[in-house]
């Protein structure tokens, strides 16, 4: 079935589908209203039938439910209804990062934004649980200002990768990926730190450090490895010296070099924000 045809079925004989609010490789997201609680709820149905498909699918719902931060989607529920399996989560509504700085955003806004990003992800590190994929389209902000985390799709538990990634198993968006994923190398709370990273850098300059002009993916993962980036200050001028410098420790190659954890990276931003309020 097209993810179109989905809309208007019963899942579980509790969710009434009622709209599509997004597709992607492994799974469609629909707007659903519980009918036990009549609330409205966020639903995952996976599309891919393949062992591996399924299996990232209830990763995800198992490391999700470990989670319980204002920061980060909540779950609640995972199950299987006539061969589909499900997940059913909090309806975040609001505009992703994405959206807001195609839109334009402030220097102040982004640094805040990323701030409120690291305190989910100091307690999903916390409860030994990584994203693996966090880059814009993945940060909701609601019409509050308040910071949603999504899509946990590729989450492991850190203490699950100690040995390194497994040949052929590169997931999430290159512009986003921490060298150690492309050669193998483990990942741990550092990794997820890079990758936001990349994001700041992107909301602060409007470019990512090593997409290749040409769109070369070998290109953009050779970069990511081996090329020092940019600094922001080559793409937007106006930026602090102290802010660039916390954005390209974040992106070093070495993770012994970057910071070390989610509350060090927004130890920093908060440092730097209370320096700019005092005119420094």
């Amino acid at each position: 079935m097209s993810a179109a045809e989905f809309i208007g079925r019963r899942i579980a004989e509790r969710y009434d589908i009622v709209a599509l609010l997004g597709s992607g490789g492994m799974a469609n997201v629909y707007r659903c209203v519980d009918i036990v609680l009549e609330r409205a709820v966020a639903l995952k149905l996976l599309t891919g039938e393949e062992d591996a498909v399924r299996h990232r699918f209830l990763s995800e719902a198992r490391s999700l439910a470990r989670l319980n931060h204002a920061g980060i989607v909540a779950i609640h529920d995972v199950g299987e209804d006539v061969g589909l399996s499900y997940i059913v989560m909090e309806l975040a509504e609001g505009k992703t990062l994405r959206e807001l700085a195609t839109a334009g955003m402030s220097t102040d806004s982004a640094v805040n934004l990323t701030v409120q990003v690291l305190e989910a992800l100091a307690y999903a590190h916390e409860h030994d649980v990584l994203h693996r994929d966090l880059k814009p389209s993945n940060i909701l902000v609601a019409p509050n200002g308040s910071v949603k985390i999504m899509d946990f799709g590729l989450a492991r538990r850190i203490s699950d990768l100690s040995a390194g990634t497994q040949a052929g198993e590169i997931a999430g968006t290159v512009s986003y990926l921490p060298p150690e994923r492309f050669l193998g190398k483990p990942s741990d709370a550092r990794s997820d730190l890079y990758s936001l990273g990349i994001v700041l850098y992107e909301l602060l300059s409007g470019a990512v450090p090593f997409r290749d002009a040409s769109n070369d993916l070998v290109a953009e993962v050779f970069a990511h490895v081996n090329a020092r980036a940019l600094p922001p200050t080559h793409h937007n001028a106006t930026l602090n010296p102290e802010l660039e410098r916390i954005v390209l420790k974040s992106i070093e190659k070495d993770p012994r070099a970057r910071f070390q954890s989610a509350s060090e990276l927004r130890d920093e931003l908060q440092a730097y924000l209370a320096s700019t309020a005092d005119g420094g």
